[in-house]
């Protein structure tokens, strides 16, 4: 069994004594433990096959990250999230310097290196730093699953969690010091003024206008504060407000500080101030970097996306042409191995490429099977994230990208504009892919694409998404294991083991010998963690997204689509795959993996098995066919209006000119009329089967009724009385 770096094992099953390999030396032969659940412990150095053997014996088990949380960066506090980089800023130059950090006589001297070069530094937030603050971010760090958010504070630990304490009429908080004054609760509606005076003030203003204490002292001039006007200067004077003070006083700073922060978003505050281009060039926080050599595989990615040279139809309709699909590559550098991809009609963005990191992290054997591809694990061994990653700075570039460097602790790095070069090594697969289909493939774009005469490749188009992903899994399943890189540039220890240049044999080496970057994550996670987010609508007939409804077993549990009908609906996040819309994930909180799974209600059932790119393309499609449809019905509907007219007009014609006669005795007979219109009608309304069926009437007899008065059959009535026979209005008296 292979040990790798971030693993948690038992070592004891009676004690239960829990330890993290927070490192291994290169030859394996030894790694750093860190034990888990000591106050004030530090990594020790063991033998790898003590551990090895004790795991083949059962007597060392691995279990799941106790601390491995999936954190989403945006929803994090800006206070938090500065602690952390503060925390990271202290510790990263330490946790760097391996092995001598793990030696008991090394790293005393490195961390007072590192706090006096703090101390003295130009970081104001690191001038104050001690040795102990340093030792308790280091411990932090290697029990928590060594990424930069194992340094998040654990606040969600103390007081009421996501709960703002209700005013009442002590005074909450510290009392105050100094001063007469007690001070005053925010209640809801200073809550009302700290936002407006937050918005007006600090946001909206000119740029630089305003710093928060300034918009905080407006606030007391415009709403806490009697106005004059001194009537021999002319100048306005601000008086105290005696009602205010009885009360308690004006609100403090930090009440306004407090309060604005909780209700307003801090950092999108700022960007709005500074303008998005200064915000993005000098605040945006700056993304890791790597210069560290590969040594094995997972020290780095690289990522890269290209337009498909082929023309593909829809899985609904073979007749359509889709267009030409998007190929995202990620590729080991260290053994050139094809470890995730990604096809689909999403342009190159942020979402393909998280969707292709995510693949990354996935079981290939069950990849391959969703299309009916076949593959024992030693196919495709690859199922981890690499120590960096670099790509294209479009998509990499994103701030969304720190989810993955924060909750992995991933390096990301951009290479520069109009320097392809840097990723000469993913770019070459491009070539070598459809090097092995485009001889056989209709639709593929050859080198007379678009020359004059040349045959347009559109209309040769038979392949669907699914069909070309089969086709490019069956390559890269090729590539991996069967094609040799001639150029593939050897270090001494690969060369002097006569390795074959074979992506899956130089992967399969690493393994063996150089495994210390690869880091394994529960695959829910990370694709969780890396899928697009959006907003959802809880309706009374569903989860609504993107006019399709979902359904969950918490939803029902809690009667969400109840309160939705009778109290409005309201938004929720959620997670999606564009690839696959049959269910979305509804974002919980508290939770290890914090989501939960929607699934398509039978209201959305002629949507199942689409993808998003599909279902836009279904909605376009009816979109069309309406407005097509528009002026036919138009049409339609005005010659159902003229038929009608043409029917009152004959009914009036036949009528010939208003009767003279009074209204009492035009409405006095109603009833009779309508007893001798219903017997004219029986004759053509009634049902006659068999010998009767030629129209021939049967004689009429007498029926007794209960009564024992005897009538004619033809003068029964069959029907209901009406309600102006029931109340006797029909004609003034009962028929």
């Amino acid at each position: 069994m292979i040990l790798k770096i971030g693993d948690v094992l038992v070592l004891d099953p009676d004690s239960n004594k829990r330890v993290r390999v927070v490192w291994m030396t290169p030859d394996r032969a030894s790694v750093a433990l860190y034990p888990l659940d000591a106050d004030k412990a530090f990594p020790e150095l063991v033998p790898a096959a003590a551990l090895e053997a004790g795991i083949r014996a059962r007597q060392t088990r691995l279990i799941p990250d106790p601390f491995m949380v999936a954190v989403m960066e945006d929803q994090l506090k800006q206070m938090h999230k500065d602690r952390r980089d503060r925390a990271w800023r202290l510790i990263r130059p330490l946790v760097a310097e391996v092995p001598y950090i793990f030696a008991a006589d090394r790293r005393g001297a490195l961390v007072s290196d590192a706090v006096e070069r703090a101390r003295s530094g130009s970081d104001p937030d690191l001038q104050r730093v001690t040795k102990a603050l340093a030792y308790l971010y280091l411990r932090r760090f290697w029990q928590r699953g060594m990424t930069a958010n194992a340094l998040l504070p654990d606040y969600e630990k103390s007081g009421g969690r996501g709960k703002t304490r209700k005013a009442g009429e002590s005074k909450r908080g510290r009392p105050r010091k100094f001063g007469n004054q007690m001070g005053v609760n925010v209640t809801p509606d200073m809550r009302k003024v700290f936002s407006v005076a937050y918005s007006r003030y600090y946001v909206s203003q000119v740029k630089g206008k305003y710093t928060l204490i300034g918009a905080y002292r407006k606030m007391v001039s415009d709403f806490y504060s009697v106005k004059d006007i001194d009537p021999e200067t002319g100048q306005i004077i601000h008086y105290r407000h005696e009602e205010i003070e009885a009360q308690g006083g004006i609100p403090t700073f930090e009440q306004f500080q407090y309060w604005s922060s909780k209700d307003h978003l801090r950092l999108e505050i700022k960007r709005k101030r500074m303008g998005e281009k200064l915000y993005d060039k000098d605040m945006r926080g700056l993304l890791g970097t790597s210069n560290a050599e590969v040594i094995g595989p997972g020290s780095r990615y690289q990522i890269d996306a290209t337009i498909g040279d082929v023309y593909l139809v829809s899985r609904l309709d073979p007749n359509l042409i889709i267009g030409r699909p998007v190929v995202y590559v990620v590729i080991d550098v260290f053994s050139r191995l094809i470890v995730g991809i990604y096809i689909g009609l999403e342009g190159p963005s942020w979402v393909a490429a998280m969707m292709a990191l995510a693949n990354t992290a996935m079981d290939k054997v069950a990849y391959c099977a969703q299309y009916g591809i076949a593959i024992q694990p030693e196919d495709w061994p690859a199922h981890h994230l690499p120590g960096a990653l670099l790509g294209d700075r479009g998509e990499i570039e994103s701030e969304k990208i720190d989810t993955l460097i924060n909750s992995f602790n991933v390096s990301v790095e951009n290479a520069s504009s109009y320097r392809a070069d840097w990723k000469g090594i993913v770019e070459s697969r491009f070539r070598l892919l459809p090097a092995k289909f485009k001889a056989y493939t209709p639709g593929y774009i050859d080198v007379d694409y678009r020359q004059r005469g040349g045959t347009d490749y559109r209309l040769d188009a038979v392949l669907n998404l699914d069909d070309f992903t089969k086709i490019i899994i069956n390559c890269v399943l090729h590539y991996n294991n069967s094609h040799e890189i001639v150029t593939y540039d050897y270090d001494r220890d690969v060369r002097a083991d006569s390795v074959p240049a074979i992506p899956g044999h130089l992967w399969e080496w690493g393994i063996r010998h150089r495994s210390g970057a690869l880091r394994a994550f529960p695959e829910d996670l990370v694709k969780f963690s890396l899928m697009p987010k959006d907003r959802a609508s809880i309706t009374e007939t569903g989860v609504a997204f993107r006019s399709r409804f979902y359904t969950c077993q918490r939803a029902i549990e809690e009667r969400w689509f109840d309160k939705a009908r009778q109290d409005g609906r309201w938004q929720v996040d959620v997670s999606y795959d564009p690839r696959d819309m049959d269910q979305i994930y509804l974002h919980v909180s508290g939770a290890r993996i914090g989501f939960e799974v929607c699934t398509l209600t039978d209201r959305s059932r002629a949507d199942r098995h689409l993808s998003s790119w599909e279902i836009d393309q279904v909605d376009q499609r009816d979109k069309h066919r309406r407005a097509d449809e528009r002026t036919d019905a138009l049409f339609a509907s005005a010659n159902t209006d003229a038929a009608n007219e043409r029917v009152i007009k004959e009914a009036q014609e036949r009528r010939g000119p208003p009767s003279q006669a009074s209204a009492a005795s035009r409405t006095a007979n109603i009833s009779r009329n309508r007893a001798e219109e219903k017997k004219a009608s029986r004759g053509t309304e009634i049902f006659r089967l068999g010998e009767h069926a030629s129209g021939v009437m049967r004689p009429s007899a007498e029926v007794v009724s209960i009564s024992g008065r005897t009538m004619p059959a033809d003068d029964i009535d069959y029907s209901a009385p009406s309600i102006d026979e029931i109340l006797g209005d029909d004609d003034g008296h009962r028929a």
